[in-house]
């Protein structure tokens, strides 16, 4: 089962920061806001609904070595901004 949490209050101007910011670090975030992201051996689903301005996002994959609870913080970070 996936691990999933819903990040809210994402407007689409704020999406759009998150987009930029992030390919500025080379991760590039899937067109129309959803689709998969790989980075660093971990894989997420993303998606964006601008309606509710909610971003959801599962762990899809990760090394067994990676605790969930890491990749969380590192895409906590960039969402408390």
């Amino acid at each position: 089962m996936d691990d999933c949490r819903r990040f809210e209050g994402i407007t689409p101007d704020r999406f759009e920061s998150l987009r930029q910011g992030l390919q500025q670090k080379g991760v590039k975030l899937p067109d129309g806001g959803n689709g998969i992201v790989e980075a660093m051996g971990v894989k997420l689903s993303v998606a964006y609904v601008a309606a509710e301005n909610a971003l959801d996002i599962c762990i899809v994959e990760k090394p067994v070595f990676i605790p969930s609870s890491l990749v969380w913080a590192r895409v906590e970070g960039p969402l408390k901004n």
